[in-house]
């Protein structure tokens, strides 16, 4: 995780000078944030506070992205270009490319001024040049998919969802809303009964497993097997531990 975090902060300079350019440019931009899809914050600038967390911004958007993705593809068939979404006071626009998703909260007074429109045009140019910087990169490669997929290569499903229950990248036949549910339920229950926060559980079958394991301050990760064998579960665990550590 070491090598994943340097990769981050370099990143994290270039991103954050286009960043900074667009906030001064545009009065309209209140904010900008920037994460990968498995809701790794990359960059993010605000000209005034906000009550979440940067990392709680991105995992939200993340699981924003991937829930309006999955909508209307399966209702339309086709592919996600922006989730538009507006207060009384504040919009939210969230733009999904290859690389990265993009979070800009506007002034919704203002930007409707000048048109929704030329914000979605302006920022989708903005994403886009920023998923170029972020393919050129090793970040893609130290990606927690990617490492948990060569490391433990049998793995039958895969999921990162935030600690409300929220997908945000899931590989399984099962629908992501529910899985997500039952693992941030599973979780939650299991801090409730340690009354601590849960490092990992094991659910054990005959022929398999499901191993459940704390990510971050906004994300889970769970996995299954088709292992039950307790030595080898242990193997998988550690091996969870040096990616995401």
């Amino acid at each position: 995780m070491e090598k994943h975090d340097k990769i981050i902060e370099e990143l994290e300079s270039d991103v954050s000078d286009l960043i900074e350019k667009e906030l001064q440019s545009t009065p309209a931009i209140i904010g900008i944030n920037i994460g990968t899809p498995e809701g790794t914050r990359i960059a993010s600038s605000f000209k005034k506070q906000i009550k979440m967390t940067m990392g709680e911004v991105t995992a939200a958007n993340s699981s924003l992205v991937f829930l309006s993705s999955k909508m209307i593809k399966d209702s339309l068939n086709q592919e996600t270009s922006y989730n538009l979404i507006t207060g009384k006071n504040k919009a939210i626009l969230s733009i999904l490319t290859e690389n990265v998703t993009l979070m800009a909260y506007l002034n919704r007074e203002l930007a409707e001024l000048e048109g929704l429109d030329s914000y979605i045009n302006r920022l989708t140019k903005l994403s886009l040049q920023i998923s170029a910087i972020i393919e050129t990169s090793d970040i893609l490669k130290e990606e927690i998919f990617v490492g948990l997929k060569r490391a433990i290569p049998n793995t039958l499903v895969l999921a990162i969802i935030t600690k409300d229950g929220l997908p945000i990248k899931i590989q399984s036949t099962m629908a992501e809303p529910i899985l997500s549910a039952m693992v941030a339920a599973l979780y939650n229950l299991s801090g409730v009964l340690l009354e601590s926060n849960m490092e990992y559980s094991i659910i054990g079958g005959e022929n398999g497993s499901v191993i459940i394991h704390d990510l971050d301050e906004n994300r889970i990760l769970a996995i299954a097997v088709p292992e039950s064998d307790g030595r080898k579960l242990g193997s998988y665990i550690a091996k969870i531990k040096a990616i995401i550590q």
